[in-house]
């Protein structure tokens, strides 16, 4: 249990940390460097970055899944995500429904952060699996011997 609500805590603090790296980039293209976030626009920031978190637990289950389950279960979480932010966006007024430009580039926001989490994820991850398995291969080895 302690083991998934580390990853929880770390889905987290990574999409809190994806959103602003590149709301930052992208306000200072499109707005300028005066633009200003709120307090609402931040807890804004951490209610989808929870949603992300809560969002995640499906995958998180003990039992295995096959291929196209695994890829079924993260197309569902990238829907989920997307539809909240969205959702979150425009109650905030971060983009217009009127206006598609800013919708569109909006959702390229939302898939540059998640793909940026996605990747950095992946690098942490599939560094910790060498480690766990030289780990391994050295404990083999000492055991053969």
């Amino acid at each position: 249990m302690k083991e998934k609500l580390n990853i929880l805590i770390q889905i987290f603090t990574r999409v809190v940390t994806a959103i602003f790296l590149i709301a930052s980039i992208y306000i200072t293209i499109f707005n300028g460097t005066e633009q200003v976030l709120s307090v609402k626009d931040i807890w804004a920031i951490m209610i989808i970055a929870a949603a992300s978190a809560l969002f995640y637990i499906p995958l998180l289950s003990e039992k295995s899944f096959s291929k196209p389950v695994m890829f079924t279960l993260q197309i569902l979480y990238f829907l989920a995500v997307n539809i909240t932010t969205l959702i979150t966006a425009a109650i905030r007024g971060w983009f217009s429904l009127q206006n598609p430009v800013t919708l569109a580039s909006f959702e390229l926001v939302v898939i540059s952060v998640y793909a940026l989490v996605m990747f950095i994820s992946y690098k942490i991850d599939s560094a910790s699996a060498k480690k766990m398995n030289k780990r391994l291969k050295e404990r083999q080895e000492t055991f053969r011997d």
